[in-house]
């Protein structure tokens, strides 16, 4: 079987390869700034001029394929059948499942992304306070390297929900892919994403500049893994409604 040219690649190091992008644009390792041993968890870096930091987050444990997850998901299962609100058969189709079955489902990946949300919370909170970056920006870089059990639009839906009620030091997060593509229906390409999402709160240059560091990302991924065949950039969100992880490894 002849693999395409872009699933033969070799998976990057999501953080040593953040790390050459960052310090390639005029940004800051954080930890390279700090004396010594730090006495509190520092978020990653700093981009000065800007006013900006930035802690980067790595999706690496597809949640739901957990034996944690699975008894959970056996629970919600049993309950709806016995409450006589689902059919046994629609286990096995999803049309007949009902709205509330749904959202309950995504409220088992609830808690594993609020704790991602919390620690990246407190660590830009905490460089604020210890560097006296008081009026920076926070902002996630949340990069997707293997958890494919959810759409990218349930997974943004859920820390949008999360982030507007909770977490005051996140100004923004940016959902990426890095070692996975995506396909897109519609679109022929196999697609890596970068979709951010702002708070209420965030000014008009915390947009611009994230903006532009998206464009940057997509130069800098370039050099390290070719050229891409074709590049889509939009506001509409309707665009990754039908998303789905393509993974890496085939069966």
């Amino acid at each position: 079987m002849n693999l395409p040219d872009w699933l033969q690649k070799p998976a990057l190091p999501t953080e040593t390869t953040f790390d050459r992008f960052v310090q390639n644009i005029g940004g800051q390792k954080i930890s390279d700034i700090l004396p010594g041993d730090p006495s509190f968890q520092n978020a990653n870096y700093l981009f000065r001029n800007e006013s900006v930091i930035a802690e980067l987050k790595t999706l690496q444990t597809d949640f739901g394929t957990t034996d944690s997850f699975r008894d959970k998901h056996i629970k919600l299962l049993e309950k709806y059948i016995s409450d006589g609100r689902m059919t046994f058969g629609a286990i096995f189709r999803s049309a007949e499942r009902p709205e509330e079955y749904s959202k309950d489902l995504l409220r088992l990946f609830r808690p594993a992304l609020c704790r991602i949300l919390k620690k990246a919370n407190q660590q830009i909170k905490e460089t604020k306070k210890e560097l006296n970056f008081a009026n920076n920006h926070g902002i996630i870089l949340l990069v997707n390297d293997d958890f494919i059990s959810l759409e990218p639009r349930f997974i943004t839906s859920i820390i949008c929900e999360v982030l507007t009620h909770s977490y005051s030091s996140i100004d923004a997060f940016v959902y990426l892919t890095l070692n996975h593509y995506v396909d897109i229906p519609g679109n022929d390409y196999a697609n890596l994403l970068w979709i951010p999402v702002y708070s209420e709160r965030a000014p008009s240059s915390l947009v611009d500049f994230v903006n532009k560091l998206g464009s940057q990302w997509c130069d800098f991924l370039e050099v390290e893994v070719g050229e891409f065949d074709n590049k889509v950039v939009t506001d509409d969100p309707s665009a990754i409604l039908q998303a789905r992880a393509i993974p890496r490894k085939l069966t």
